[in-house]
């Protein structure tokens, strides 16, 4: 099956290395890895424009790359209950941001967050994650979900932000 697309790709640019294609601009860098496949894959860059001719899956995972360099992917968790609270900081020692989560566990939890990624804490309970990769980006959101999952009784517990939880009745007298 062959895909055939052009795509704007305005100030980002290509390299080739071994079996991996960089991706980079002003606003970060993504890698892809092309030595999985067995699916061909051919591009053909013009001045502003770059023409996939090749398998679905790597025409796809392409743009969607390009995408998010031109504008960033994001997602939005909040956290709900009584004392659940989140920060961000940056470990010297480790070069990488931490973001801390309290939310109702014995100990705090400590998530050391990799370099593609960025994670604000808009307020104590609202967290944005925002990269250029959207599979690394939904990855770090369900990781941090995983924490605490909704409770289907109460509701509590990391939620993405438009998420609706049904909460069920209690027991009745």
């Amino acid at each position: 099956m062959k895909h055939n697309n052009a795509i704007n790709v305005k100030n980002i640019c290509l390299f080739r290395y071994d079996n991996f294609v960089i991706f980079m601009n002003s606003k970060g860098r993504a890698i892809l890895d092309v030595s999985k496949s067995n699916a061909y894959l051919k591009c053909q860059i013009g001045s502003n424009s770059l023409k996939l001719d090749g398998s679905l899956p790597f025409g796809n995972k392409i743009e969607s790359i390009l995408n998010g360099l031109q504008t960033f992917y994001h997602k939005k968790l909040s956290l709900v209950g009584i004392g659940f609270r989140a920060w961000c900081y940056f470990d010297q020692s480790k070069n990488c941001q931490v973001l801390s989560i309290k939310v109702g566990l014995s100990r705090d939890v400590l998530i050391f967050v990799p370099s593609n990624i960025i994670i604000l804490c808009l307020r104590p309970t609202l967290i944005l994650i925002k990269g250029v990769d959207k599979e690394a980006v939904s990855l770090m959101a369900c990781q941090i979900r995983s924490i605490r999952v909704p409770d289907s009784y109460k509701g509590k517990g990391i939620r993405y932000e438009n998420e609706v939880v049904h909460v069920k009745p209690g027991k009745q007298k």
